[in-house]
């Protein structure tokens, strides 16, 4: 690691967005940089013919993570879930690992494309938040409808055990629409009671 790179910190705590830094350019050497900014040693973790320009300009992500991320119970970082397909706890720092006038790999950090920052910052960030209000919302409409006996214990059970193996796996829920049709009705009764609910109170006062 050598050199100023254009990187990217993907913190753990949703409410933050993903904030561009520079490695290099202080006095420390670049891996105390990213020690620093992760909290402890770190591992990495790539994902390969990212592509956000439109360009055909596909390049290798890497991010760096704690490598105990899990075993310290870091919480997970939603953004860098979505982005690397797997659950990864703590602090992130993203960097380009293709060298720009090669387009090869060669063990290198490279400044992450100001396309792919700005994806980071105004599209994915919001995507990470919506996704997570709609999981919220979900999941207290479902608790409602259980309460009510709208919804039964067992199906509402087996969704959520659906979820948690979705999470393992780092896949976001997403929207309604990518759910299986037995979630999807869960989802639809549960939400529409709780409108149904909501709607009742309105019309009280």
């Amino acid at each position: 690691m050598f050199g100023m790179t254009s990187a990217v910190l993907l913190k753990a705590d949703p409410n933050q967005e993903p904030e561009p830094i520079l490695l290099g350019g202080g006095d420390t050497d670049t891996v105390s940089e990213i020690q620093a900014k992760v909290g402890g040693h770190f591992d990495v973790v790539r994902r390969g013919a990212v592509d956000t320009s439109g360009k055909n300009a596909s390049f290798e992500i890497v991010g760096y993570v704690h490598e105990e991320g899990k075993i310290l119970n870091l919480p997970i970082n939603p953004m860098a879930t979505m982005l690397f397909e797997q659950n990864i706890h703590g602090d992130v720092v993203l960097v380009s690992a293709t060298n720009p006038e090669t387009r090869e790999t060669d063990g290198e950090d490279y400044d992450l494309p100001s396309e792919f920052t700005q994806y980071l910052i105004l599209g994915m960030y919001e995507e990470m938040r919506e996704s997570l209000a709609f999981s919220k919302f979900v999941s207290s409409a479902i608790a409602r409808a259980v309460r009510d006996n709208v919804v039964s214990a067992d199906d509402a059970n087996e969704f959520l055990q659906f979820l948690a193996k979705m999470d393992e796996k780092g896949v976001a829920m997403g929207t309604v629409g990518d759910l299986p049709e037995k979630f999807m009705g869960i989802i639809k009764k549960s939400i529409a009671h709780a409108m149904d609910i909501v709607t009742k109170e309105d019309d009280s006062e």
